[in-house]
């Protein structure tokens, strides 16, 4: 084999390895969010499904580890080293925020809100578009920012059914403690939203630059 021929070998090497450390994070995330899905459909929480989130944020920290030493010692990324590092810190970010929410809901010793369960489950839906588009990035950029595309509207649906639950909130009868202290879930839940449009944005800046 040519030394030109070998070069490009390992350099496909090298981007495939950047899409599989990418793709571990977002799998974890998606993971992380079923587990937040199960632990609001529970009455009193589970310190069990704490622990199991506490374990997948520790897998993706580990991956996220990993992707920022290969960005120190490799030559040729697949995509700008900034955008692969701000893809990684903004996948990282959800993982983040659904690890929050469980540790928030334990300790503040309430049930999982009422709409809590259908915001979950958009959460989730819009983190596996997110993984569906890292995974389409190197061989199928239009298709990866199509799942960018989904994964925004998942933000623009939370947004919707937070201003619904917050006011729900506010007009039910339960003590002011109660309600702040459920509207403080709804807040991380939003925020885990916003962190998916991020990296939806990231998704989407990559694919720009490749076209």
């Amino acid at each position: 084999m040519s030394i030109g021929r070998t070069f490009k070998a390992l350099t496909r090497s090298n981007d495939r390895r950047f899409v599989e450390l990418l793709s571990k994070q977002a799998e974890l995330t998606v993971r992380a969010l079923l587990v937040l899905e199960k632990f609001g459909r529970e009455a009193n929480g589970n310190p069990e499904l704490v622990e199991q989130l506490k374990e997948i944020e520790r897998q993706g920290d580990a991956a996220r580890r990993v992707l920022i030493d290969e960005l120190l010692h490799t030559y040729a990324t697949p995509f700008d080293r900034e955008d692969l590092f701000a893809l990684s810190r903004a996948i990282d970010d959800i993982l983040d925020a659904a690890n929050e929410t469980a540790v928030e809901l334990a300790m503040y010793r309430i049930g999982p809100p009422e709409g809590m369960s259908e915001m979950t489950k958009v959460l989730t839906e819009g983190a596996r578009h997110i993984s569906a588009a890292v995974g389409e990035l190197l061989d199928h950029p239009g298709v990866a920012a199509e799942h960018a595309v989904r994964a925004k509207r998942s933000e623009n649906r939370i947004d919707s059914l937070y201003h619904q639950a917050v006011g729900q909130l506010f007009d039910s009868k339960a003590e002011m403690n109660q309600i702040l202290k459920a509207r403080e879930i709804y807040r991380h839940l939003k925020n885990s939203a916003d962190r998916i449009d991020r990296a939806a944005d990231e998704i989407s800046v990559i694919v720009i630059k490749r076209s």
